[in-house]
């Protein structure tokens, strides 16, 4: 029993270290959090998000175009993808290792790429879902996008930040685990 608890406490030490460095790694990369590293959408507001973006992608009439922005490991699109095999799915993320679990994970999908690049490099314009689950500097940076490459009548999905300079169609309550979170979602046909 001794030897399982000791294996367990060093499994444990391990991981503590590596997810330590790791997280210098991101910030560091990150520009010291201005684009934050990976966090995974979760719970109510992963859920809302998700709602949100089948409603929308199941009221077209033909194939989407949508992207992911900071799409991490790949929590919003691989559902999707699945769900919409006839969409074309792109993620971008500027982090290398969830860059190579995201796509990984869509290593069966012929819908989706992931792109390890800042998303601030991506043509918007042509997209007619963008999701996004951002920060507050990489929220603005994506405003200052969007005022001249936003595709009209698509739509922007954000967890968790308003994008500013942006007229939102409506805020879902997302709170999960006790914070209390939202879903902003926009519509180009109001941002004219």
């Amino acid at each position: 029993m001794d030897i399982f608890l000791l294996l367990f406490a060093l499994l444990l030490l391990i991981f503590g270290m590596l997810f330590g460095i790791y997280f210098f790694y991101a910030v560091f990369l990150s520009k010291n959090f201005q684009y934050p590293p990976a966090f995974p959408s979760f719970g109510n507001m992963r859920k809302q998000a998700l709602l949100e973006a089948e409603t929308f992608l199941s009221s077209a009439d033909k194939s989407l175009k949508v992207i992911d922005l900071g799409c991490g490991i790949g929590g919003l699109l691989v559902p999707l993808a699945k769900k919409f095999p006839n969409c074309q799915f792109v993620g971008y993320d500027w982090d290398f290792f969830v860059v190579k679990i995201a796509r990984w994970r869509c290593r069966k999908l012929k819908n989706v790429s992931i792109v390890h690049a800042n998303f601030l490099q991506a043509d918007l314009s042509s997209y007619d879902l963008i999701l996004g689950f951002l920060g507050v500097k990489a929220s603005q940076d994506l405003s200052l996008i969007l005022q001249e490459k936003f595709k009209p009548k698509a739509k922007l999905i954000s967890l968790a930040f308003e994008v500013p300079g942006l007229k939102y169609d409506k805020v879902i309550d997302a709170t999960s685990y006790g914070m209390p979170l939202k879903v902003y979602v926009y519509h180009n046909g109001n941002n004219l």
